[in-house]
């Protein structure tokens, strides 16, 4: 599984920036999805405000807007 760091290098490699974003929101989603399920599977909550889930979104395509165009990390 790619970190934060690995997922914006490979994200900024696509061809546009809108692919970049489409790129990164898809890995973030398939985290949150996992983190969801089990929550439900278990009860025991993993997110940071003790919900069922949470997402860096903002952080993510932050990143992302950030760094495209310039080179990833």
């Amino acid at each position: 599984m790619m970190n934060l760091a690995e997922t914006v290098k490979r994200a900024c490699a696509e061809p546009t920036l809108a692919k970049a974003l489409a790129f990164v929101a898809v890995w973030e989603t398939e985290r949150v999805v996992k983190q969801a399920l089990e929550y439900r599977r278990t009860g025991v909550s993993t997110a940071s405000h003790g919900g069922g889930w949470d997402t860096c979104f903002e952080l993510c395509l932050g990143e992302v807007l950030e760094r495209y165009g310039k080179g990833a990390p």
